[in-house]
């Protein structure tokens, strides 16, 4: 009898089982009907988080919270005693399925992590946590744990619950090879996933054997979407996109790959040409969640803040479990946040222009009113030290900026402190043409960029500049721009210059780009007491090697190293090589943040003298 009442516990009827044995006391034990209880919410666990998948209401957890507060009133009532060490580590596992299955990931993990090490716990528990591992950006710790669950699932079971039928989806080990897949993404480890794809792929049936309905279609569909993105991830984005633009004409009407194929494309700098995918895709899928998410992020980079906040409320807090949701929810609270950056920078050599100067440009930005609106503080304080003395410059300024789909507008009043004190304003304009194009141009009636024995001589200046840029992907830009400067000793100095940069090796954890920078310049005064070449012209090739040293779910670590090398003629000076070397660090944490810093050193010839300079820079993005 105790074998029939437990088989139908682990056959999906728990409940009953349960009445059975509390109506015969002198055949089950206190302990017995512990277990049968555990069974029980072990069921309305699993039948909670089938509802909550499928379901997109606010109601979608009902049937999981249920079962929380049921496994909440056991965990109190069974004693401490060692017998029942059983029932409550599987009852931990039964809390920590329903807690990622709720969105709630810390928890989950935290009740995991109360579990001792050599306790028996089910696959659907670890699959479970390696997700929400994955949610918190642990991959290193998902890991472990997947990897213990696809050892697990190819065991022998011994728990009664994992034996025969059991109500309610069970994870399948498919599934868990694509979250061991996915941990390795996330900490960089491209051969990794490429053997935890390889695996998958072993263990599929033969293609001749797949039905046009069953999980055998569904698996193969999973394995070709994850070998697309495999190859993004590696660096051949064009082979990615293809291979999903081929697995889309097979399934025209699949959300997953519509998704990463949308995703691709945002990747590549086409954000608008991905939200018109997306919007496509959604009006297929009004309830595909990784859609609407995905719609969200692209809408964001684009600027499109109206569609981005409706993508906001449309989500509320209805999607907690979704990592789709978690990561435009991350971006969007970025972009409402108030933001401070500063740019840093110190230089020693460089005579012509100065001995030693240190500036610091600061932006404190507030949160974003009416979508596309911001107010600014700005300050920016510099020192050097001329052979002519010492000389400081701070300017402050207050302004905003208006930022809408393919338009940006920023205006600020400045105000420059000292003897040498002036009123004055700065604006600039920026418009997309599309994903390819974009044109801008700036005006600045008291600019910060003139060289420090300019300041050092009570001059000061206007400026105007106007750029094209054309960038085709992530990998390929060019850049066109003209400026202008009238400094208040009459002298009119012009700039053109032109950069060209392309990728030309990429891997998942290495890029190397190659720049072709050609610049001119003039000045109309020459007896200025700064440096001011009538014309002279310059040309350089820079190779930039981008290494990621460290990796982490959304955070990390990358070192670029860039060398530069090319000439410069000055009219009156003849020509001289010019070459420089610099080293960066730069840091991605959460919320967004970011952190770079780095030294470079160079070498250039001012007037026929050759000068050497060393400079230490720092640059922060903080919202708040």
């Amino acid at each position: 009898m105790r074998n029939d009442v437990f088989g139908l516990a682990a056959s999906g009827g728990a409940v009953k089982a349960l009445d059975e044995a509390k109506a015969r006391p002198d055949a089950f034990s206190a302990v017995d009907i512990a277990q049968l209880e555990e069974l029980s919410i072990r069921q309305q666990v699993r039948g909670g988080r089938d509802k909550s998948r499928s379901m997109t209401s606010p109601d979608r957890f009902d049937g999981i919270d249920n079962a929380l507060r049921a496994a909440d009133d056991l965990d109190k009532r069974i004693p401490a005693t060692p017998e029942y060490t059983p029932v409550r580590t599987a009852l931990a596992g039964d809390r920590t399925i329903a807690l990622a299955a709720r969105g709630d990931m810390k928890q989950a993990v935290a009740t995991f992590e109360t579990i001792p090490s050599n306790a028996e716990i089910s696959i659907d528990a670890l699959a479970a946590v390696g997700d929400a591992y994955l949610y918190l950006s642990e991959p290193v710790k998902a890991n472990a744990v997947y990897q213990r669950a696809l050892k697990q699932a190819t065991a022998s079971p011994t728990d009664r619950a994992t034996r025969g039928f059991q109500y309610g989806e069970r994870t399948r080990p498919i599934e868990l090879r694509e979250g061991l897949f996915w941990s390795y993404v996330d900490q960089g480890r491209a051969a990794d996933a490429k053997q935890a794809l390889d695996d998958m792929g072993a263990t599929l049936p033969p293609a001749k054997q797949v039905t046009n309905v069953g999980p055998g279609e569904s698996d193969y569909l999973r394995y070709y979407r994850l070998r697309a993105q495999y190859l993004i991830f590696t660096g051949h984005p064009d082979e990615g996109i293809a291979a999903l633009e081929e697995l889309e004409k097979e399934v025209p009407f699949n959300a997953e790959v519509r998704a990463a194929h949308a995703d691709a494309v945002s990747g590549q700098a086409h954000p608008r040409q991905a939200i018109a995918m997306y919007r496509a895709s959604l009006t297929d899928h009004p309830d595909s969640v990784e859609m609407l998410a995905g719609l969200g992020r692209a809408s964001l980079t684009a600027d499109d803040y109206a569609t981005a906040k409706y993508v906001d409320q449309t989500l509320d807090n209805t999607f907690p479990d979704s990592g789709a949701v978690r990561g435009f929810k991350r971006d969007y609270n970025a972009y409402r946040s108030p933001v401070f950056t500063t740019d840093l920078s110190f230089e020693h050599g460089n005579s012509a222009l100065a001995d030693n100067s240190f500036t610091s440009d600061s932006y404190l930005y507030s949160q974003p009113f009416g979508d596309n609106w911001r107010v600014f503080a700005h300050t920016f304080y510099g020192h050097a030290q001329t052979d002519g003395g010492s000389v400081s410059r701070t300017r402050t300024g207050i302004g905003g900026d208006y930022r809408h789909g393919p338009l940006t507008v920023l205006g600020e009043v400045t105000r420059s402190l000292g003897g040498d004190g002036r009123t004055g304003g700065r604006g600039s304009i920026a418009y997309a043409l599309n994903d390819y194009w974009t044109v801008s141009g700036g005006l600045d009636s008291n600019d910060n960029s003139l060289p420090w024995k300019a300041y050092a001589a009570h001059i000061w200046g206007r400026s105007a500049n106007v750029s094209v840029v054309y960038r085709q992907n992530d990998r390929r830009e060019v850049k066109l721009s003209y400026g202008v400067s009238r400094y208040s000793d009459s002298n009119f100095h012009q700039e053109i210059t032109a950069t060209a940069t392309q990728r030309v090796y990429t891997t998942a954890t290495q890029q190397v780009n190659v720049s072709l920078d050609l610049g001119t310049d003039s000045n109309t005064r020459k007896d200025a007491p700064y440096f001011s070449p009538g014309r002279d012209y310059a040309a350089a090739a820079t190779v930039m090697h981008q290494l990621t040293l460290w990796k982490k779910g959304d955070m990390g670590l990358q070192q670029r190293v860039s060398v530069s090398g090319g000439m410069y003629n000055e009219r009156g000076f003849g020509t001289s090589a010019l070459w420089s070397a610099r080293l960066e660090h730069a840091w991605t944490f959460k919320h967004d943040i970011t952190l770079s810093y780095g030294v470079e050193v160079s070498s250039h010839a001012y007037d026929g003298q050759r000068e050497r300079s060393e400079t230490g820079f720092m640059s922060v993005n903080l919202p708040f």
